[in-house]
């Protein structure tokens, strides 16, 4: 049986730890990327109320902020302007993450319903989903599964893709991620819905003042 709660600490553990200020900043800067497009540091210095100086020194505390050689912010803890594999879609807005699961909690963090794309490594079958912040409503092929690891938590400051997200995947079916499990000998799935209320749990945690 996978021991869920102990994921939910380590991951909690592992985002930045926030008073009720950074709390808002964050979603903030989540809410920003959400329009598609990397934002300056500058425009986000104004949308928090602060300084570009401070803003750069706050953003340069958080572990997880990825900046474009132009030092603008591309990415943060899942959310990426940058394409990757994982996408997904508000409206008609083409938005992406780091790792599968981080499409089962971007709907709690943006408010939002999203429709997510992403492809099984085994069997390259497109994976489909339609998540609200009340459930997942929607999965396409019906018995797709999430690979995990449990990464370390120093790890997973220093290095989020590489520590943890370049082993994170929707599979077809337990018999495709069984198959991924035998090249990833500390690997074990989830269903969906374990993958779904591990995010919700976090992101309520971390975002526990402005809730």
């Amino acid at each position: 049986m996978v021991d869920t709660y102990s994921l939910e600490q380590l991951f909690t553990l592992a985002f930045p730890q926030l008073d009720a200020t950074g709390q808002q900043q964050a979603k903030t800067l989540y809410q920003s990327l959400a329009s598609g497009k990397a934002i300056s540091i500058e425009d986000f210095s104004k949308k928090i109320n602060l300084p570009a100086s401070e803003t750069e020194q706050l953003l340069n505390s958080w572990t997880g902020v990825i900046f474009d050689d132009k030092n603008n912010i591309t990415a943060f803890w899942g959310l990426s302007t940058t394409p990757t594999t994982h996408r997904f879609f508000i409206n008609d807005i083409e938005l992406f993450t780091w790792c599968a699961w981080d499409l089962l909690f971007m709907p709690h963090i943006l408010q939002q319903t999203v429709k997510t794309e992403t492809r099984c490594p085994i069997t390259d079958t497109s994976i489909q989903l339609t998540i609200s912040e009340q459930c997942i409503e929607q999965v396409s092929p019906p018995e797709a599964m999430i690979t995990f690891i449990k990464p370390d938590l120093d790890a997973l400051k220093q290095n989020v893709t590489g520590s943890f997200c370049q082993y994170i995947f929707f599979v077809a079916s337990e018999a495709a991620g069984k198959q991924w499990q035998q090249q990833q000998e500390n690997g074990f799935l989830l269903s969906m819905d374990q993958g779904y209320r591990l995010g919700e749990n976090i992101i309520k945690k971390v975002f526990n003042d402005i809730q």
